[in-house]
């Protein structure tokens, strides 16, 4: 049981407990792509809100045995992560399919979360909590993502990108004060990260933010591009009958 809660083990990326958890989200969702269709709207609707109750409980739970385990730091713990922020209120996000809170969701999810499934900054290794923690929020919300796509066909559009991308500043902004009154360095918007990082390569603050925010359109576009692809090939066969 101590394993479980040890918090000094680090995670090492690419390693076996890396590969199993990524072998385990692949299942999953796979699974949930061919029986989404095959679920009535009413069971599909349960099916993503006993998803979300699973995400909120996942990081409540940790967030409550670092405080228990006076492990909890105001300046770096607090849910502010897009990812953990999303799995917090995911029973708001999810309880009723909607259009316009879904496309952000969506851009956001399959723009970033997804990039953690396979470049993991996990916590702790195997079998620690925060090892169960990262591994269920970010495989959980691509998981439940593509579940509402499918369940509920609300299909992004071209227009969402530019939505989500105000709405992702409007949080950064917000996130600007918090910062400077706990000291705190959320979203890496004060300084780069002390280990090396993919940032080191965009220039000094705050050009690295700058360069960042295009790098976001450009993952907003290739979350669209499967989208793009799959109406192209519908209004096609579509054409052709």
């Amino acid at each position: 049981m101590s394993a479980f809660y040890n918090f000094g083990v680090p995670f090492e990326p690419f390693g076996a407990s890396h590969f199993w958890a990524v072998a385990f989200f692949i299942a999953a969702l796979l699974l949930i792509i061919w029986i989404t269709p095959k679920l009535s709207y009413e069971i599909n609707l349960k099916l993503t809100r006993v998803f979300s109750g699973i995400l909120f409980i996942t990081v409540t739970w940790w967030t409550l045995i670092h405080i228990w385990f006076d492990r909890f730091s105001l300046a770096k713990d607090l849910p502010l992560s897009i990812c953990n922020l999303f799995a917090l209120i995911a029973p708001v996000l999810f309880w009723f399919p909607r259009k316009k809170v879904f496309e952000v969701i969506y851009y956001f999810v399959l723009s970033g979360t997804l990039q953690a499934i396979f470049t993991p900054d996990a916590g702790a290794a195997f079998p620690s909590y925060s090892y169960f923690k990262y591994w269920i929020v970010h495989c959980g919300l691509v998981v439940v993502v593509i579940h509402h796509l499918i369940a509920f066909q609300m299909y992004p559009s071209r227009r969402g990108m530019l939505y989500s991308f105000g709405w992702l500043n409007v949080y950064l902004l917000c996130l600007v004060p918090i910062n400077l009154l706990l000291s705190a360095n959320y979203f890496y918007l004060m300084s780069k990260p002390i280990t090396p990082s993919l940032l080191d390569f965009f220039g000094p603050w705050p050009y690295y933010i700058i360069v960042t925010e295009g790098l976001v359109m450009v993952f907003f576009a290739l979350a669209y591009l499967p989208i793009f692809l799959v109406r192209k090939l519908y209004l096609r066969h579509a054409k052709i009958d």
